[in-house]
């Protein structure tokens, strides 16, 4: 693992071939910035980045306008220069319409799942009553999308039958597709043929850990154009926390979805139809999911939306019984029916950071949250 190290100075100069360069803006509201950049068209501006540059073991970090950064581009090369263009386009350019969502403002994704074990109790759902209660409190709680998955992807989490998994979820979502309802609904499922069944029944959105990986995958949802999330993660959801490594997590992680963008595009896939998950906590340790949280605002230079979900995660327990060890308290474990509050300041920070999607199991304090937020142009 590789440690950042703030300094004055670049490497080389942005974008040469002896180094990797990448654009982490610093977000600020509107009010705060005069003569700054849009991120992504929406909410948040950006005068300043953290440039990153990547040198074998050597990662440092330099504070620069994006003026100075131009400046230092075109005094070394024009390929040079073309290529920083480039990379502040994607910061900056409006994202276009993710299914029908508006992508210049920020939307909640709730979550539902049909499992009986799923690591936080509360939103499991398998009776059809209880399900239509939540589906419709999360949607008039603000929720632009409901999530919904019928196979666990908690740490330790075996893999379930297709069949299980079908019989789960389908004849639940067509129930629900046959209300009147404004939001879109999300299939939660890394199988192909759960998949073909749900799109069949008029699911909006699919969302797959594993990233979409197969080909027949990519060709199933160039076919159909279907908006999609693709979520990282090393290894699977049984062995995905067993000494999970990486050289700088965000840097690794952004260079994975680089790739897989251009190869979904290249296979047919349209753009605007790709949003991009981290995935904090699987294949992660607290450390990479920290770095990947300071790091949000990186990912815009993908120029693709980005959800992000640490709803309930153990990340937020790690960090509640470190601090009452180190103040002396003996602390072991904290349920996730108390990482509520946690969840909110994670969800808080990511929204300064002008990430477009929240996947959040607690719609209504998420939005209350974003609406107190707003109230004080934050």
């Amino acid at each position: 693992m590789v440690f950042v190290k703030k300094t004055k100075y670049l490497i080389a100069p942005p974008y040469s071939e002896c180094t990797e360069t990448f654009l982490s803006p610093i977000p600020c509201s509107p009010s705060e910035v005069t003569g700054g950049l849009k991120l992504a068209g929406g909410w948040r501006c950006f005068k300043y980045l953290n440039v990153l540059q990547k040198k074998k073991e050597n990662l440092i970090e330099v504070q620069m306008t994006t003026k100075e950064l131009l400046k230092v581009a075109k005094n070394y090369s024009k390929t040079c220069l073309t290529e920083a263009e480039l990379q502040i386009d994607n910061l900056v350019n409006k994202r276009l319409p993710f299914g029908k969502l508006d992508i210049s403002k920020a939307h909640i994704m709730g979550v539902i799942n049909i499992t009986p074990d799923s690591f936080y109790k509360k939103s499991q759902t398998n009776n059809t009553n209880k399900l239509s209660k939540n589906f419709y409190e999360m949607i008039n709680s603000g929720a632009s999308i409901i999530d919904i998955g019928g196979e666990s992807s908690r740490p330790g989490a075996e893999k379930i039958s297709v069949v299980e998994e079908k019989n789960r979820v389908v004849d639940l979502i067509k129930q629900l597709k046959n209300y009147r309802i404004d939001s879109l609904i999300s299939l939660d499922s890394r199988n192909l043929s759960t998949m073909k069944s749900c799109y069949k029944i008029g699911v909006d959105i699919f969302n797959d850990i594993t990233a979409f990986k197969e080909k027949n995958k990519i060709d199933f949802i160039s076919k159909t154009a279907s908006p999609i999330i693709m979520m990282h993660m090393q290894k699977e959801p049984i062995n995905m926390q067993i000494n999970p490594k990486y050289s700088f997590a965000p840097i690794d992680i952004y260079k994975f979805f680089s790739k897989k963008i251009t190869d979904l595009i290249e296979a047919g896939v349209k753009k605007s139809n790709i949003v991009i998950d981290p995935g904090i906590g699987f294949g992660k340790t607290l450390s990479d999911n920290l770095n990947i949280l300071k790091y949000l605002p990186l990912f815009h230079g993908l120029g693709v939306p980005i959800l992000v979900g640490v709803s309930r995660k153990s990340l937020i327990e790690e960090l509640t019984v470190e601090d009452f060890n180190v103040r002396g308290k003996n602390k072991k474990s904290v349920n996730p029916t108390k990482r509520l509050s946690g969840s909110l300041a994670f969800a808080m920070h990511a929204n300064r950071s002008g990430v477009q999607i929240i996947r959040t199991h607690d719609v209504f304090e998420t939005n209350q949250a974003l609406i107190c937020q707003k109230a004080l142009n934050l």
